[in-house]
């Protein structure tokens, strides 16, 4: 008995003598270890192809060929056109990859990804009605368009006759279909692998971008009260018809900034630091964001009664940026003043050295592009260098503001189970979506992070404060675009080509109308051109948009179809009118 008491208590020294067991790792622990599981990933692309949209019949469209595409594995092609079985087969085949995947798919999260939206299940992430992460067996599903926003017909797509689609007639074009699909999948492959090898495998290219600058910045984070209070100086670019609705004959010129938001990154000082000091009294040389009461003439922006962001309320509070307020009392905008509240920041800095060797390098590869042979290697390799330095630039400042509180996350389990349980609590009593073949479940995200929404105030309020002095300066004003303005002359400005923040002539007009933001349209001299801008629509002509200005409708179908996570399609219809009115002298 006693050499059993005394074996016992020899293991229970052991025991004490080992070094403790480590505490359950932490979120942040898990997510090092999840980022970099999947950079040891591959890399794989999915495209399908569908039934040809027709907005007419406004028939539901599916999918009867899938390719998966890499450089490591065989060619996969799917044929089917039965859609359980097609998605059946589909699914089988990211299962048997070998290895870890994922799987890129251009604007998929929109749209192929909503054709296995009822067979996911786990964890996703949605931005919208989109997907932007699933995953099938080890295999993660992402869509390329949140790292590469542009069209894949304008980084490189072959041409196809899309005809060749329809039922009666794909059967016979099969070979020439798989053919089309596989090079839009080698090219897609080509540009993601370029990306994911300067930047890794951020999920989207605002990531990319703050991480990039933060190889030379450290921006502090702020609290959620802080995000609250600064976010009421947060707005976007300015938008305007500044003279009216109207018809527009004569000589004008369509000016906008060389890439004006890095510019104003790199030549304003920003807040930096989470320090922010709300005071009364007048502004310092530390003071970034002002609170005041003003007679205001077309100087800042506010909500007007129905809640739109204008400059024409005249009067009022307003909550503004020192780089605007300075702009105004140059321009003399803005009279009986009074202060109600200065906020200051103690550290601030431009971002020049994040800005001038990005917009530097692509000014030279721009350069270069232009002696490379279409269709060659080395053009393909430029090309993508330019569009990825111009996306890094334009997208870093946009992160700051993000607002964590409109996120949720989401988990899509079988029907009838019950609300998923994880380390941070569970999704709740009811599902946002039941279906029949699946339930969705959402619960707002258990941590919130903020960035330093300041930052990006200072950044849009730069750039509005550019665009205010243009229009000051400018002859004939008459809409004007964030970084953008219509006007018949603009003096007393930097003009170049190519400068960074000097102003670029881009379009010579002769004729304009004007129905509202984002809606309208101009003919180059003699006619030679049509520019129809239609934010939101597609398809409107030049008679269409005389008619909106005289007070008429037009009502449009979308092209395509909407999917949603629900399993629905629908095509959307939209009544389209002038919202700006003709401004009476």
């Amino acid at each position: 008995m006693s050499s059993l008491r005394d074996e016992f208590a020899a293991m229970r020294a052991a025991a004490l003598a080992l070094p403790p067991e480590p505490d359950a790792p932490t979120r942040k622990q898990r997510e090092v270890k999840r980022r970099r599981a999947k950079k040891r990933r591959s890399i794989a692309i999915l495209d399908m192809e569908t039934d040809p949209f027709n907005n007419e019949t406004q028939e539901s469209v599916f999918p009867f060929l899938a390719v998966l595409y890499s450089d490591d594995f065989e060619t996969v092609t799917i044929w089917d056109e039965d859609h359980e079985s097609f998605v059946s087969r589909l699914l089988d085949a990211i299962n048997s990859l070998p290895g870890k995947y994922t799987i890129f798919a251009h604007n998929g999260g929109k749209f192929d990804f909503m054709f296995l939206v009822h067979r996911l299940r786990g964890e996703v992430s949605f931005k919208g009605r989109g997907i932007m992460r699933a995953t099938i067996g080890d295999h993660e599903l992402r869509d390329s368009y949140h790292i590469i926003p542009e069209k894949l017909a304008s980084m490189k797509k072959d041409d196809f006759d899309y005809t060749k689609l329809y039922k009666k007639d794909r059967n016979k074009h099969r070979q020439s279909i798989i053919d089309y699909c596989i090079s839009d999948c080698a090219n897609l492959l080509y540009f993601v692998k370029r990306f994911v090898d300067k930047y890794g495998f951020k999920i989207s290219v605002g990531a990319a971008a703050i991480a990039k600058l933060g190889e030379h910045y450290r921006v502090e984070k702020v609290t959620q009260f802080q995000d609250a209070h600064l976010r009421k100086f947060f707005f976007g670019g300015r938008v305007e018809c500044i003279a009216g609705a109207g018809y527009f004959a004569g000589s004008y010129k369509l000016y906008d900034v060389n890439s004006m938001y890095p510019f104003v990154m790199s030549s304003f000082r920003h807040p930096i630091g989470s320090e922010y000091v709300s005071r009364d009294g007048k502004p310092s040389i530390n003071t970034i964001f002002l609170r005041l009461q003003c007679q205001n003439n077309g100087a800042f922006l506010a909500r007007d009664e129905n809640g739109d962001l204008v400059a024409t309320v005249r009067e009022g509070e307003f909550f503004t940026t020192i780089w605007e307020y300075q702009a105004a009392l140059d321009l003399k905008l803005i009279s009986g003043v009074k202060i109600l509240e200065c906020v200051d920041n103690f550290n601030r800095t431009n971002f020049e050295k994040f800005v001038t060797p990005l917009y530097s390098m692509r000014a030279d590869e721009k350069a270069r592009l232009d002696t490379l042979a279409e269709g060659t290697p080395e053009h393909y390799e430029c090309k993508a260098e330019v569009l990825f330095l111009k996306l890094i630039m334009n997208n870093a400042y946009g992160k700051f503001a993000q607002n964590p509180r409109r996120y949720k996350e989401h988990f899509i389990s079988d029907p009838g189970a019950t609300s998923p349980i994880d380390d941070f609590g569970n999704y709740g009593e009811m599902p946002e979506f039941m279906g029949a073949d699946y339930w969705i479940w959402s619960r707002p995200a258990p941590e919130l992070r903020f960035n330093n929404v300041g930052t990006a105030a200072s950044i849009t309020g730069g750039a509005r404060s550019i665009l205010m002095r243009a229009i000051a300066a400018a002859k004939n004003p008459i809409y004007c675009d964030t970084d953008s303005l219509i006007c018949e002359e603009l003096k007393g400005h930097d003009l170049h080509h190519t400068r960074l923040g000097a102003w670029d002539l881009e379009k010579e007009i002769s004729e304009l109308i004007v129905c509202g933001k984002k809606l309208y349209a101009y003919k180059t001299p003699g006619g030679a051109k049509t520019i129809i801008k239609s934010k939101g629509t597609a398809g409107l002509s030049w008679d269409d948009m005389l008619a909106l200005l005289h007070g008429e409708t037009r009502t449009l179908t979308n092209r395509g179809p909407t999917l949603t996570r629900t399993g629905r399609q629908h095509y959307i219809r939209r009544q389209i009118r002038a919202t700006t009115a003709v401004r009476r002298a």
